[in-house]
């Protein structure tokens, strides 16, 4: 089952009117209970429903320059002690989620936190 970008917009206005009519009260979304009826209803024909307030942005290439006035965020996860091949760009602040070690040997932690010093150094040029 899918649902047009204009039915959306009017479930949307609908349930903003009702917010504000009714000051105070915090509604729960319909589909809260069951989620794979909302990841059904807030996609459109397999493509992602993207609110008014989300822009999208495509990603830079790792080689790409910092605008001035700019914070860049470096996000990485999942690396499995395989840092030695990440082609790892400046930035300002490092973000790495996930494993940093396959099998979680006391080697394999040394070895993360080596290539985090190292990446210090990196992260300090301009």
């Amino acid at each position: 089952m899918a649902f047009t970008l204009s039915e959306i917009m009017a479930a949307r206005r609908q349930q903003q009117q009702s917010q504000r009519a009714g000051r105070g009260v915090v509604e729960v979304d319909e589909y809260s209970s069951n989620p794979t009826q909302a990841f059904t209803f807030y996609n459109i024909n397999q493509g992602r429903f993207q609110p008014p307030h989300v822009h999208m942005v495509d990603p830079l290439p790792h080689d790409a320059p910092k605008p001035p006035g700019y914070t860049r965020f470096v996000c990485i996860s999942d690396t499995h002690s395989r840092t030695d091949t990440i082609q790892m760009p400046y930035g300002d602040v490092l973000l790495h989620a996930g494993d940093f070690t396959e099998l979680g040997l006391p080697s394999e932690v040394k070895k993360f936190n080596d290539w985090l010093g190292e990446l210090l150094l990196l992260f300090r040029l301009p």
